[in-house]
């Protein structure tokens, strides 16, 4: 089952970030410690609803607020979608 976004929605991709390379290190922390995140998210694009006003291609990379993102589960599937107003810009690579 494929979802179709709707509403001026986008669906997307959150970009997983590489964990950093450090030396191991034993410290304890507790069971629910959760590392800081950065407030903002790398999103590629899946699909665009057809009302988005935004020149939006499926492969492109945007930032946006990690907040702003939609987890929605149906069927044992999980989408996530961002409303086109909270795109904050695209990444380009650098040729």
């Amino acid at each position: 089952m494929i979802l179709e976004p709707r509403n001026r929605h986008i669906l997307v991709i959150p970009e997983e970030a590489e964990p950093d390379q450090q030396e191991e290190r034993t410290v304890l922390l507790p069971d629910n410690y959760r590392s800081p995140q950065s407030p903002y998210v790398a999103v590629r694009v899946v699909s665009a609803a057809p009302d988005v006003s935004q020149l939006i291609i499926s492969g492109d990379v945007l930032i946006v607020e990690r907040s702003m993102l939609k987890e929605v589960s149906f069927n044992g599937s999980i989408y996530n979608l961002v409303l086109e107003n909270y795109i904050l810009g695209t990444l380009q690579s650098e040729v």
